[in-house]
């Protein structure tokens, strides 16, 4: 019989006034993988964070227990859990055995003898079955092998709960399944794994459960496979407004231009292997890049976008050449691009919705053109924002993400574009947010603008893009 790792019984929290948790109450066996599932702001998030210590809450009434036992505080908590998140690896310079090893309390004496540290961790590995070179730094390791050292040292731990907050960029599908594999193993006898990540196919591929979550309450348990498909999961995270403007935006449809004018061009774009490839982007084409490697994918949308130079690049828009890197002259060309879609970075934190959206058109287009542009505003913001209490004036700062999204898409679709370049444009959407980007997408093609993605995975992208060209 499997032992009883995490139980939760009847919690209620309010976290900042306006975001909960009620009634929340749930069980995960030794071994158990659970995805949970919901919108931004569904309550997923914040029990993750309850979870890992980072809520600031007392949690002596909330009735969370480990291995039987009752947490008095969030420190006692944290020590039973483990979270794997992409962050983990930005101090790359560690062996892997010295990674491991920071959860030995005399891991600093034994830095000084690096032989024993190696070789006591060289026997781990092998211990659990997993052949692996200890003596690698974390930035020689692929991605898989980054995450697989990462949970064996939740292992090594002694951690309960792991916590797999990732969306696996840089990995191909086999990839995040045999990852998926390792980590059911090494779980099965010791640990229960929370998949909490906004990308459909790793939820689906760790997950061998689902807790979904809507408006700060648990409204299914169920097995993976009893989910059929993406509708039958809409009718337990969407209400029917939002249901509602998500069918109207998953229904709009590209439509097919019979003009193929090429409106940017790129010469001598040098790709990781060496190569030079030349690349055309036509009036309403989507392209979609697929970059394994997140430094090099990062490197051409900056070069793209001409937020970077690039050595021996020509770049021609709408017939005239503008440097590459000439940043103020792509803007002039009408290219503009969006790194950090839904972030606060991406809008004026303390102007608001309206303003956000006004912004491009500033001394950028006709007076004529801006008035027109004004009276969708109040309109675009009914539409698309999924808060009731939206309103014009709100400071952005205040927004969630997918309003940000709206208005981060929707002030350069008044801009109107030639050209936008968008990176990881999925990365931080739920459900929703998934169709709000894809419909900007086809809104903006079918104007005519030339859409240029990059992306690590086909998902999302399939059934909207013209061209899918692999780097790799």
């Amino acid at each position: 019989m499997k032992k009883e790792i995490l139980r939760i019984n009847s919690l209620n929290y309010t976290y900042a006034g306006n975001r909960k948790l009620e009634n929340i109450s749930m069980c995960i066996l030794e071994g158990e993988s659970v995805g949970f599932l919901g919108l931004t702001y569904s309550g997923k998030d914040l029990l993750v964070r309850l979870l890992c210590g980072e809520a600031e809450a007392d949690i002596r009434g909330l009735n969370i227990y480990v291995d039987g036992a009752r947490m008095s505080d969030q420190e006692e908590l944290a020590r039973y859990v483990y979270r794997i998140a992409a962050s983990n690896y930005k101090i790359d310079d560690w062996t892997v055995a010295e990674y491991i090893g920071l959860v030995d309390s005399g891991w600093f004496q034994m830095l000084w003898n690096r032989r024993r540290l190696e070789e006591e961790t060289d026997a781990y590995f092998k211990e659990l079955g997993i052949p692996f070179d200890v003596a690698r730094k974390l930035k020689e390791l692929t991605e898989l092998e980054k995450r697989i050292a990462d949970m064996v040292k939740a292992r090594r731990h002694g951690a309960r709960i792991v916590i797999v907050e990732d969306e696996f960029e840089g990995m191909r599908p086999e990839s995040i399944g045999e990852f998926a594999r390792i980590m059911k193993r090494l779980a099965r006898e010791s640990m229960a794994v929370i998949v909490n990540s906004h990308s459909d196919m790793v939820l689906s591929m760790l997950s061998d459960k689902y807790i979904i979550m809507k408006k700060g309450r648990i409204v299914k348990k169920c097995r993976t496979d009893y989910i059929q498909g993406s509708r039958h999961l809409e009718k337990f995270l969407l209400g029917g407004t939002i249901k509602s403007k998500k069918q109207d935006m998953d229904s709009y449809a590209l439509e097919q231009s019979e003009e193929k004018k090429t409106v940017y061009r790129v010469r001598g774009l040098e790709l990781k292997d060496g190569r030079k490839g030349d690349f055309n982007f036509s009036r309403g084409e989507v392209v979609t890049f697929l970059v394994l490697d997140g430094r090099e994918k990062e490197r051409l949308f900056l070069v793209l976008s001409g937020r970077q130079p690039g050595r021996d690049i020509y770049c021609n828009i709408d017939s005239r050449e503008y440097a590459s890197g000439d940043f103020s002259g792509f803007v002039r060309g009408k290219v503009v691009s969006v790194m950090h879609m839904g972030s606060k970075e991406e809008v004026f934190t303390h102007m608001s919705a309206g303003q956000n959206l006004l912004l491009p058109s500033l001394g950028k287009i006709s007076s004529v053109e801006y008035i027109a542009s004004s009276g969708r505003i109040s309109k675009m913001l009914k539409h698309n924002m999924d808060s009731d209490a939206m309103m014009p004036d709100m400071e952005a700062g205040d927004l969630e993400i997918n309003d940000l999204i709206s208005i981060t898409l929707e002030r350069w679709y008044i801009y109107n574009p030639k050209v936008l370049v968008l990176f990881e444009p999925f990365a931080q959407c739920d459900v929703y947010g998934v169709s709000i980007v894809k419909s900007y997408i086809k809104k903006f093609a079918n104007r005519g603008t030339a859409v240029i993605i990059l992306k690590s995975r086909e998902e999302y992208v399939e059934d909207i893009s013209d061209k899918i060209i692999s780097l790799d």
